[in-house]
């Protein structure tokens, strides 16, 4: 009978240790839940606050940009597009933006070609003093744009200008500020294209050239159809840095004004509905230009891949 008591006893222990057991696992199990839902709604919350202080300013400038009042947003008196009228009116002003699509259209070609051709040596041949060719071709891209600025400068109006014959050619103006925003522009395409090559099979290269196709051939139908959006994205890239740029362009435009410089120019004499309406039509430029690269590639889902293949 005792022994009966004590297995009894000792089942009852078990069971009441299992039932504790239980209960304190699915109390930990709530508590890891809640938790997760509580970092998951910080992260929300976070990443809302966030997008509202980067779009707030430019929600601002937009409203701003059609209101009669365009120094305040109260009192409110109304919408207009008188604004956008002086704007595009302004013959100095739209010269300048002018300039500026110029020159990023222009140097932006210069550094995706000169990159896609640097970005292919990289992936594709092996040479001496190639990993300090590939710091140097970044460095544009990590110099304070005032020390860039300063030292092509230097070295236009000291080096260059004294040539025979193409010497006038540059003096700092269109030509200066083409090759210097080229420079800047360079390293993304290099970077974006190479990092793009370092992943590419090289065995359809071998494939192609084995079925008889040429360098150019197999660079056309094989190795230029993979690179293509990042050939894309790269130019992208150039073509913003080359368009909003103010600090190179200051030193290097001579007596040319481009949009950034321009813009300058209107805050220190006090052009606010100018300066709001043109800028409100940067940003809708913008958003086409990033429009028609999603629709008509996937520039922007390489971009958004961090590099990788965006069909994967």
């Amino acid at each position: 009978m005792a022994t009966e008591t004590d297995t009894a006893e000792t089942a009852d222990g078990r069971a009441g240790q299992e039932t504790a057991t239980a209960t304190v696992g699915a109390t930990g199990l709530l508590d890891h839940e809640q938790r997760e839902r509580l970092y998951s709604r910080l992260l929300y919350l976070i990443a809302g606050l966030l997008l509202v202080f980067l779009w707030i300013p430019l929600t601002v400038m937009v409203f701003l940009s059609f209101a009669r009042n365009s120094s305040t947003l109260f009192p409110f008196e109304g919408f207009t597009v008188e604004h956008y009228l002086a704007t595009f009116a302004d013959a100095g002003l739209m010269g300048a933006l002018y300039n500026s699509v110029q020159v990023a259209t222009l140097s932006a070609t210069i550094a995706t070609v000169l990159g896609v051709l640097a970005s292919l040596a990289l992936a594709r041949r092996d040479f001496r003093f190639k990993q300090g060719f590939r710091t140097f071709g970044i460095l544009p891209m990590i110099v304070p744009g005032v020390v860039l600025g300063i030292a092509l400068l230097i070295y236009f109006r000291t080096l260059l200008s004294g040539l025979p014959l193409v010497g006038d050619l540059f003096v700092p103006g269109f030509l200066t500020l083409v090759l210097t925003h080229s420079v800047y522009g360079f390293p993304f395409v290099l970077l974006i294209v190479s990092a793009r090559l370092y992943t590419f099979d090289e065995s359809l290269e071998e494939a192609a050239r084995d079925l008889g196709a040429g360098p150019l051939e197999t660079f056309k139908d094989v190795t230029f159809p993979v690179v293509a959006p990042a050939i894309g994205a790269g130019f992208l890239f150039a073509w913003i840095r080359s368009f909003e740029d103010f600090i190179r362009a200051f030193f290097v435009k001579g007596t040319m004004d481009v949009l950034t410089t321009a813009m300058f120019s209107m805050i220190k004499y006090g052009a606010a509905p100018k300066m709001n309406a043109i800028s409100s039509f940067i940003v809708f430029l913008i958003a086409i230009v990033l429009a028609v690269a999603m629709n008509v590639g996937n520039v922007t889902e390489y971009v958004a891949a961090g590099g990788g293949d965006p069909d994967e």
